[in-house]
């Protein structure tokens, strides 16, 4: 896989990752946020729900103990009571723990310390109803107004609390549309930045691709020849391998770009680099030098097996199909092949002379034909 694939790869990974975990923390909060307004309002209702039915209890419990003064129906009485009081601070926590509008339910809670200074007189005539008739209609009054005031407060708490629950329930679905859109953006913002990254990288893999290839025949270019030749003598004096280099240049080629055009004689240089492109081994390396010249260069390869494989390039050539030329009906090339051996000593340069050397020995002695140094 080229770098360019897995860079790729690891950018969509990534972005992936994050999609995945925004989508879940959004999912969460939304979730969440529904969940704990839906359990906040439900236990604050459940406790306005007791607080009607005691509302109720102290009703029925007040006419038991007038029709009935047992002293059994007594404390029972003074025990709904004492359950009201409580009742009276579980709510007033409730409503602090709401976090509710004070001006909402100010004026209704008001009305507790109504409650609340009733409760003394009530408790006491409780207390006496059973030894003391003549209480009985005070204390049937007071504690019908206590019923009529506990049943105004929880009702009105009931409005209050469903109200300010769908505001919440609403507030909520905007913050979740909120967070969410914030999370697309987030989202769009990182895509962006993903694909920036993969086309300043592309950007950078093409020039520094250009920088190693020839822009006519899109072959190596000479710059890539000597990288690939450092590595490859390197590779040579480890293994004591020997390395050659063959320099390949196309015969009377001046005379096509004169009497035929350049745009023929490009048309030929192109012609000539993917012929040879497909003749050599897939361990070559098969570059353009600069005009018509081309390097092949051949790792552990000796003189013999060099030698042998121009041989071949320059036979193939011979009948190689190429554009209507006037300069002559073929086009045949002279190759200088050079082979150096760990044991004496190899570097590019010394290397590239002896090949250009035994180039021009091939040319002098009436060209297309291969050369070989030692």
């Amino acid at each position: 896989m080229n770098p360019r694939r897995r860079l790729r790869y690891t950018l969509a990974a990534a972005f992936a990752l994050l999609v995945t975990a925004l989508g879940t923390a959004s999912w969460l909060f939304v979730d969440n946020a529904g969940r704990y307004i839906g359990a906040d309002y439900t236990a604050f209702a459940s406790n306005l729900v007791r607080g009607q039915h005691e509302t109720s209890l102290l009703r029925y419990q007040t006419e038991t103990l007038l029709a009935h003064p047992r002293p059994e129906h007594r404390e029972q009485l003074l025990s709904t009571l004492a359950v009201i009081r409580s009742r009276e601070h579980t709510t007033r926590h409730g409503l602090e723990q709401r976090e509710l509008d004070p001006d909402a339910y100010g004026p209704v809670v008001a009305e507790f310390d109504d409650v609340n200074a009733r409760l003394p007189r009530l408790e006491s005539l409780v207390d006496r109803a059973v030894d003391h008739p003549e209480v009985h209609e005070e204390l049937d009054m007071l504690a019908m107004e206590v019923e009529d005031t506990l049943a105004f407060i929880y009702s009105q708490l009931h409005q209050i609390n469903h109200a300010a629950a769908a505001e919440q329930r609403r507030m909520t679905r905007w913050l979740s549309i909120a967070v969410v859109t914030l999370g697309v953006l987030v989202l769009a913002i990182i895509g962006v930045l993903l694909w920036t990254i993969d086309k300043v990288v592309g950007q950078k893999t093409a020039l520094e691709r250009l920088t190693v290839t020839d822009s006519l025949t899109g072959l190596p270019n000479r710059r890539a020849m000597v990288q690939r030749m450092e590595q490859t003598l390197s590779l040579a004096q480890r293994n004591g391998r020997p390395v050659s280099l063959a320099l390949i240049d196309a015969d009377h080629f001046k005379t096509i770009n004169d009497q035929d055009g350049h745009p023929v004689g490009d048309a030929v240089l192109r012609a000539l680099a993917q012929h040879l492109g497909q003749q050599v081994r897939q361990t070559d390396l098969l570059a353009r030098i600069g005009g018509e010249e081309f390097g092949l260069l051949m790792p552990e390869t000796d003189e013999h097996g060099a030698h042998e494989l121009c041989e071949r390039l320059r036979d193939s050539v011979e009948s190689l199909p190429l554009p209507v030329i006037r300069s002559g009906p073929t086009l045949t090339v002279s190759i200088g092949v050079a082979t150096g051996h760990p044991d004496r000593g190899i570097n590019f340069n010394t290397l590239y002379l002896k090949a250009d050397q035994a180039l021009y020995a091939a040319k002098h002695a009436g060209r297309n034909r291969v050369v070989s140094q030692p």
